[in-house]
């Protein structure tokens, strides 16, 4: 089991690492009216963002996939904070826009995401993050 919870780890934090970088790669396969569509994304609408709240987003999803690797019980609990956090903030993004590949990348996400809470409460594996310190 711990096996299968590092794997969706990784692949968790790979996905993250591709789906934060989509929109820096959308004009290698999209025509010019499709990147225009996007464009009018309402991405900030509602909370005006930067590349720091971006970027700085990803790297909290990073560090806290990194502790859960190693089984830091802190960055369990951050890593189901966090996500609660990012779901309500999630209300508060505008009209989002998104290729089918970022759709499917999300879908992704969501499942190991829930999987990697799942494993992480719910098996032997949670034993791992109390033994340490």
């Amino acid at each position: 089991m711990e096996s299968i919870f590092r794997g969706l780890v990784v692949f968790a934090a790979v996905l993250s690492l591709i789906f934060w970088s989509m929109p820096y790669f959308d004009y290698m396969w999209l025509s010019n009216e499709q990147l225009y569509l996007l464009d009018q994304d309402g991405f900030g609408a509602v909370i005006p963002t930067s590349h720091l709240t971006y970027w700085g987003t990803l790297v909290v999803w990073l560090v806290l996939l990194i502790g859960l690797f190693f089984f830091n019980r802190f960055a369990r609990i951050g890593f189901v904070a966090f996500y609660f956090f990012s779901v309500v903030l999630g209300l508060c993004y505008g009209l989002r826009i998104h290729t089918a590949y970022e759709v499917t990348i999300l879908n992704l996400m969501g499942l190991a995401d829930g999987a990697i809470i799942a494993i992480a409460y719910l098996t032997s594996v949670g034993a791992k993050f109390e033994k340490q310190s």
